[in-house]
C-alpha cells in the first residue's frame, strides 16, 4: 500500500498545479517515492487539464489527474479524490498555494508518531479576511453547532490529513448531496487539530464569493440538522396560540367596548406576518424535499471524462 496518497481538487488553477506540485515534491522528498498525487479537474474553462495531462506524463513520480465532464462542485471532487487514493494516509489540499504543503510532512509526523489520532485537521490562527467575513463565519459555526448532533470546529479547514479508516468510512457514507465539514465531524475518530498560516494565492481568483459562501452553509446546516423543521412547527404553534389570543380579545373588547373604529391595519399586519411565517416554513420543507429529490434520483455525484497517469503510476 502506498504511504501517502494527496488530493488536489482543482478548478480553473492553470497557473497554480505546477507549482503546487513543485512544492509537494520539495517539501515531501523523504517520503515522494512512496507518495501518490491526485489532481481532480473540476470542469475547469481554463488551461487546467493541458497543464494536469502534461504534468502527468511527464512526473518521474505517482500523479494521476483525473478530469470531470463538467464542474460538478468541490465535494464531488473531493470524493472522486478518495475513491482514487490508495494511501495509508490521505491528505486534502487545495490548489491555489494558499495551504502550503510542508504542513503535510508535519500532519504526517504527527499520525506516526502518535497512533492514538486517526486525522488531523489544519485550523487558522489567524484569518486573513474582512471582519464582515469573519463575523459570517463564526455566526455559521454557533448557529450550525446549536442545530446540529455533531460538533463542528470553528476554523478548521477541509485541509488535513486522514488514515485509511476514515477515508473508507467517508466512502461507506453515499449520500450526494455532500458537505465534507460535516461528514469529517460525523464520522467521528480522533483528530488532532494544528493551526497553520494561510498564505497568498499564487495566481487566479478565488472561486468563492459571499453567495457561494452562504449557500454552501445553509447546505450544511440542512445535511446535519433537521432543526429547521422543528423550528417551522414551533413558530406555526406559537402563532395559532397568539391567533387565538388575538381572538378572544377581539371578541371580548367588541362585547364591552364595541368596535368604532375599523381593525383594518391591525388586520393587514397580522395577514403579512402570518403569511410570511408560513411562506418560510414552507421554503424551510421545499429545502429538504429538494435535498431528498436528489437522493432519490440517485443520479452518480460525477461523471469523469478521462483519467491521465504517469508512468509510474501505471506501474503500480
Amino acid at each position: 500500500m502506498t504511504k501517502l496518497s494527496i488530493v488536489v481538487p482543482c478548478f480553473n488553477e492553470e497557473g497554480n498545479v505546477g507549482l503546487l506540485y513543485e512544492a509537494v515534491v520539495a517539501s515531501l522528498s523523504h517520503i515522494i517515492e512512496d507518495t501518490e498525487i491526485i489532481f481532480i479537474n473540476d470542469g475547469s474553462t481554463d488551461g487546467t487539464w493541458k497543464a494536469l495531462k502534461e504534468l502527468s506524463e511527464k512526473s518521474p513520480y505517482r500523479v494521476k489527474a483525473v478530469n470531470f465532464s463538467r464542474n460538478f462542485g468541490k465535494e464531488a471532487a473531493l470524493l472522486a479524490g478518495f475513491r482514487e487514493s490508495t494511501g495509508a494516509y490521505t491528505a486534502v489540499i487545495d490548489a491555489d498555494m494558499q495551504q502550503n504543503p510542508k504542513y503535510i510532512a508535519d500532519m504526517v509526523k504527527i499520525l506516526d508518531e502518535h497512533p492514538e489520532y486517526d486525522a488531523v485537521a489544519a485550523y487558522q490562527e489567524k484569518r486573513k479576511e474582512s471582519k464582515i467575513l469573519s463575523a459570517f463565519k463564526g455566526a455559521f459555526y454557533k448557529l450550525i453547532n446549536h442545530m446540529a448532533d455533531v460538533k463542528f470546529v470553528s476554523a478548521a479547514s477541509d485541509f488535513r490529513l486522514l488514515r485509511r479508516v476514515v477515508v473508507d468510512a467517508i466512502l461507506s457514507m453515499p449520500e450526494r448531496c455532500r458537505f465534507s465539514k460535516g461528514i469529517f465531524a460525523w464520522v467521528g475518530f480522533e483528530t488532532y487539530y494544528m493551526p497553520y498560516t494561510v498564505e497568498r494565492r499564487a495566481t487566479g481568483k478565488s472561486k468563492w464569493s459571499f453567495r457561494k459562501l452562504f449557500s454552501y452553509a445553509v447546505d450544511g446546516i440542512l445535511a446535519f440538522s433537521v432543526k429547521p423543521l422543528v423550528l417551522s412547527s414551533v413558530l406555526g404553534f406559537l402563532f395559532c396560540l397568539l391567533a387565538i389570543v388575538m381572538m378572544l380579545w377581539i371578541v371580548i373588547k367588541t362585547l364591552i367596548f364595541g368596535d368604532p373604529v375599523p381593525g383594518y391595519p391591525t388586520l393587514a399586519s397580522l395577514i403579512l406576518l402570518l403569511s410570511g411565517v408560513q411562506l418560510f416554513s414552507i421554503g424551510i420543507l421545499g429545502e429538504y424535499m429538494a435535498k431528498n429529490y436528489t437522493e432519490n434520483k440517485a443520479r452518480p455525484v460525477y461523471i469523469v471524462k478521462e483519467i491521465s497517469t504517469s508512468e509510474k503510476e501505471d506501474q503500480v
